[in-house]
């Protein structure tokens, strides 16, 4: 019996993704967009933020480079970035030069679903480019969200798009270069 939910739990892992460590998640308060906290993804390619105040807020993502099967670039061609999300799952698609990745949105606390918006925009630094890929309003103090990354195929990126003239909670994203 444990043999089988050992090869169940493998099997299923192959058809979700896997997780994405070393991600860095930045969260940024306000309009005057003072980043306030930062956490890289552990081994289970997760973070949370607790303790939030009543505000505004926007999460910005740097994804790691991907290899192998979870990021099938041309050498002739130019990834497109492209984004979609789930709203009935609460899980956002990105697709860029980095690979192809999987965000889960859990543990939401205190935010209202209407306070909380997918979105892709990209913020640059002197260095890096960051994916900006929620802005969402705490109503009361205390609030939290957690995010579980994962390193998906160009395959089930493609099958989660697919369901965007399929699904109506799910949505393509504007802004993707």
């Amino acid at each position: 019996m444990n043999l089988f939910v050992v090869l169940f739990v493998a099997v299923f892992s192959l058809f979700t993704g896997k997780p994405a460590p070393r991600t860095e998640v930045y969260l940024e308060k306000g309009a005057q967009k003072e980043g306030i906290a930062f956490q890289k993804t552990g081994v289970k390619g997760e973070v949370t933020f607790k303790h939030l105040d009543a505000a505004s807020y926007r999460l910005l993502v740097l994804f790691p480079q991907q290899e192998g099967k979870y990021l099938k670039e041309k050498p002739k061609h130019q990834t497109l970035t492209k984004a979609t999300y789930n709203a009935k799952t609460k899980t956002y698609y990105y697709q860029g030069s980095e690979g192809y990745f999987s965000i889960h949105f859990s543990g939401i606390s205190k935010i209202q679903s209407e306070n909380f918006k997918a979105v892709f925009k990209e913020d640059r630094d002197e260095e890096e480019t960051y994916a900006v890929i929620a802005e969402f309003g705490a109503h009361n103090d205390g609030a939290s969200i957690s995010l579980s990354i994962k390193a998906i195929t160009a395959a089930q990126f493609k099958k989660a798009a697919e369901k965007i003239g399929q699904d109506i909670s799910t949505q393509s994203i504007r802004g993707i270069k």
